[in-house]
């Protein structure tokens, strides 16, 4: 097979809508410029140079208008050209790329580690060069850095030691574990930092703050590496195809930044930034997030190695998941259990809401408890007062809303609810026919127990006013204004096991 019967077949494969998502409906980010620190080129099925970078020649020595519709034989040597024929041929999958290391496009020329990707157009090389950091470098370590993480007692501190091991990879002045919610907000729950630059702990930030296209590319991408913040974008030459398209660089490396977001990083004091996502039960559960106060470009090795420990470090954070939602749900079949076992020595129990909240009380996480029986009430912990909870109970018998009623933003269902009151998040238990009795699990507005970890963001030097982290917890806290931490689906599950076992209890007891 020649090579450009070799890369059409490649090409085929990525547009029948199998092999690749951006030939299916799926979203491509185009941005038709690449950051400085490498090349590109690409190639149509007949193995021609369709686009370039306009840095070329400080790389290669050819200049971009003089490369662009040669043959890739025309500027890259038979070896090298033969093993990018190789590494095409066991490219699968959807988001797939390979690699070269330690290659020269001529004879005694420059070393270069070298991406290869598909697109619907043709086949994408981007290189760098190469800095060979030698035997003994950070992949060596980790086993012991994985028997460090796995040693963590609880989440807090398995975040926290993986912040740490992350920053011995990276050597970034600050790196975060950020966790992302199912509406794109997200939290920085552990941080490793050099000391001096202050703490970003505990800071909430609004989906805004990553646009929902580098979020895609988060999702489809290794990794995400801005070396220099004030380094101009270079563009890739011709823009436009004949077709009028931008090309796809959505498996990129060296693709440029959206300016708004080197705005933020700049704002910050940051002048380089590294962050790897961390895909947990195949969706974006958050990232691990490097900053640098100087410019920084950090090593393929490097980067591979920082990859390689998100990956595990996923495969461990879902199985400590797991392991603590079925010890949630044991913990709370035990609850039911002795529920089950105090009403065989007493049937009058089911009927008496006081006693009814408070064995149930921690078998779902709230703040607070509201158990209506045929009209008579307890309320204990962070609940509305009776009339309010009168009008609840009227508000939930007058939906049809099933079994099990759930909403973190209580407003919405509750006129009578007090603007930016206590109370947000309801879970709603019924427990018998029309008209129902009702267990009630509340919780308090999120803002009521979100705390900084220090006392502001950081402060880098006096030009740096660090106003992004403010503006973002200020823009976040806009958005939580009278919503609560969501109920879960392991809460729902218990919700519904509590809703069966007293419906069971009730016809027993009849």
């Amino acid at each position: 097979m020649g090579i450009g019967t070799g890369v059409s077949c490649l090409v085929s494969k990525a547009c029948n809508g199998a092999e690749l998502t951006n030939c299916d409906g799926g979203v491509v980010l185009q941005h038709a410029a690449i950051q400085p620190f490498g090349f590109l080129l690409a190639a149509s099925p007949d193995w021609k140079i369709v686009r370039a970078s306009a840095n070329l020649e400080e790389f290669l020595g050819v200049s971009c208008e003089h490369a662009l519709r040669q043959p890739l034989s025309g500027i890259i040597m038979p070896r090298t050209l033969h093993a990018i024929r190789n590494r095409l041929t066991v490219i699968r999958g959807p988001v797939m790329f390979e690699r070269l290391s330690g290659i020269a496009f001529a004879e005694g020329g420059p070393i270069f580690d070298v991406a290869l990707y598909c697109t619907e157009a043709g086949i994408v090389i981007e290189a760098e060069p190469s800095q060979r950091e030698g035997h003994g470098g950070p992949t060596l370590s980790m086993p012991a850095m994985m028997a460090r993480i796995d040693q963590a007692p609880g989440l807090e501190a398995f975040f926290r030691e993986s912040a740490r091991q992350a920053r011995a990879i990276t050597g970034f002045d600050r790196v975060m574990v950020c966790r992302f919610d199912d509406e794109g907000s997200g939290e920085i729950v552990a941080e490793a930092a050099r000391s001096g630059i202050g703490s970003l702990l505990g800071l909430h930030f609004p989906p805004t703050d990553i646009a929902a296209q580098e979020r895609t590319f988060h999702a489809r991408n290794l990794f995400r590496i801005i070396p220099d913040v004030d380094a101009a974008p270079v563009p890739v030459v011709p823009e436009l195809d004949e077709h009028g398209r931008a090309i796809d660089l959505s498996l990129s490396i060296l693709r440029s930044v959206p300016s708004g977001h080197t705005d933020y990083l700049k704002d910050m004091g940051v002048a380089a930034s590294f962050s790897v996502p961390i895909v947990v039960d195949g969706r974006l559960w958050g990232l691990f997030a490097c900053h640098h106060y100087a410019a920084r470009l950090l090593s393929v090795e490097r980067r591979l190695t920082a990859e390689l420990f998100a990956r595990m470090f996923a495969s461990r954070l879902e199985t400590r998941l797991c392991r603590l939602a079925l010890e949630f749900e044991n913990g709370a079949r035990k609850i039911v259990e002795r529920l089950l076992g105090a009403v065989v020595e007493n049937t009058a129990l089911p009927h008496d809401p006081a006693w009814l909240a408070e064995a149930l009380a921690g078998a779902v996480p709230a703040d607070g408890i509201g158990v209506w029986i045929g009209g008579r009430t307890a309320l204990t912990g962070l609940a509305p007062s009776q009339q309010k909870f009168s009008a609840l109970i009227d508000r939930l018998n007058g939906m049809a809303s099933g079994h099990v009623f759930v909403t973190d933003r209580v407003a919405e269902l509750w006129p009578e609810a007090e603007p930016n009151g206590d109370v947000a998040g309801v879970m709603a238990i019924a427990t018998s026919q029309p008209p129902r009795d009702y267990i009630v699990f509340f919780r308090q507005e999120i803002l009521g127990s979100v705390h900084w970890a220090s006392s502001g963001p950081a402060e880098h030097d006096a030009d740096s006013q660090a106003l992004a982290p403010h503006k973002s917890f200020q823009a976040w806290s806009e958005l939580m204004r009278g919503r609560s931490l969501p109920f879960s689906a392991a809460e729902r599950h218990v919700a519904e096991t509590i809703r069966v076992t007293l419906e069971a209890i009730r016809r027993l007891t009849r």
